[in-house]
């Protein structure tokens, strides 16, 4: 059986968190712990900190580096891996995750890192030199990497010399329920939002968009879930109650309770505008539940959902969200196909049971010795 020290961030429920429950890599961190199995290999966690978790002040950064880079010596001390895989964040995490490459070479223990979120080739064109510099170590010295984009596999070829295998956000088998409840049965439609409230994700359009839509005769219930932006409050508070929609603001909310609102309702409307949008975890649970999906082609959006899988808006107004769900409305069975096609691709592309298969495989390329070192080359 072979090791993997998996390095990513504490499993801990903190303010960063802007949707459901959790921020994106923690679930991450939590789907690989709890769910992957195999006859192979055995995952070891090393956490590093986060974000809100402690506060020093303007030491606040180096305290966190020299913390993090102390427990991931120590979890190669005790758990003797075979091989490293990083949970990239890179953006203010490239000097930590510079450290655990550095660490890694100088130790014989290959890496493979794993590039999550929409933002590394906005981010990497834009950011200073030593960061670029600081990155361009960590790719080159990875034996094997992860991209969660498809986009990023020429990217990383053209920037790096690296083949990147694509692997997307997935959701585990266990929590995919064998059939999901008709969508569009009823005559008040039922919309939900999940994520950080404020303009870029589009939640204000999506306001809008349901009171445009309910003035022209729609009913509609829409949910929203996530930390609200103090600006996005005030907004609301200020708003009065409106004929054919009903709207229930519910903050954070524990991932299970996320789940049983997607359940409930019958379409997500994620507009969002964020360049950087990833394969985030709402998307494909959206699509796991069989909800029709609203949304933009923004960040990885166009490459995992097509016309046959979702809405997308031309553009991110409050016309264009009141449009789109007059078109559901109009044209239920049209929609409902649309949220059939979508939940069918999940279960072709999105689960663990899928995504762990192609993981195993990429262990084993990671640990895999070379002709050359075998015959001490």
């Amino acid at each position: 059986m072979k090791t993997i020290l998996l390095f990513g961030p504490v499993l801990s429920k903190l303010k960063n968190a802007y949707g459901g429950g959790t921020g994106g890599y923690t679930r991450n961190m939590s789907v690989y712990l709890n769910h992957f199995r195999s006859d192979e290999f055995t995952i070891v966690p090393c956490f590093h900190t986060v974000r809100g978790q402690y506060d020093f002040g303007p030491f606040t950064a180096p305290a966190r580096l020299a913390k993090d880079i102390s427990a991931f010596i120590s979890g190669l001390v005790k758990a003797r891996p075979d091989g490293v895989h990083i949970l990239a964040q890179y953006r203010g995490a490239i000097p930590r995750e510079f450290a655990v490459v550095l660490i890694s070479r100088m130790l014989g223990k290959p890496v493979l890192y794993e590039i999550k979120a929409g933002a590394f080739m906005q981010w990497y064109s834009s950011t200073n030199p030593l960061s670029r510099r600081l990155t361009d170590f960590c790719l080159k010295s990875s034996k094997v990497v992860l991209a969660e984009g498809s986009v990023y596999l020429d990217f990383v070829k053209e920037t790096f010399g690296k083949e990147a295998h694509y692997f997307p956000n997935f959701i585990p088998t266990e929590e995919i329920p064998d059939e999901v409840s008709d969508k569009l049965r009823d005559e008040e439609l039922k919309v939900l939002f999940v994520g950080y409230c404020y303009k870029d994700k589009g939640v204000y359009e999506v306001v809008s968009g349901c009171e445009e839509a309910a003035r022209q005769g729609t009913r509609i219930r829409l949910t929203i879930i996530g930390k609200e932006h103090d600006d996005f409050t005030r907004w609301m508070d200020s708003k009065a109650e409106q004929p054919n929609l009903k709207i229930q603001r519910l903050g954070l909310q524990p991932h299970k309770e996320v789940l049983r609102h997607f359940k409930l309702n019958d379409i997500f409307c994620y507009p969002t505008s964020h360049k950087g949008e990833g394969h985030n975890n709402s998307i494909n649970e959206a699509l796991m539940m069989g909800l029709v999906i609203i949304t933009t082609r923004k960040g990885f959006l166009g490459d995992i959902l097509s016309d046959e899988s979702a809405y997308f808006l031309k553009e991110v107004s409050t016309g264009e969200v009141g449009e789109a769900i007059r078109a559901i409305d109009g044209q239920r069975e049209v929609a409902t196909k649309r949220s059939s096609n979508g939940r069918r691709l999940f279960q072709e592309r999105f689960t663990s049971e899928v995504a762990f298969k192609k993981l195993s495989r990429c262990y084993d390329e990671l640990v895999r010795r070379s002709p050359r070192a075998k015959d001490g080359g």
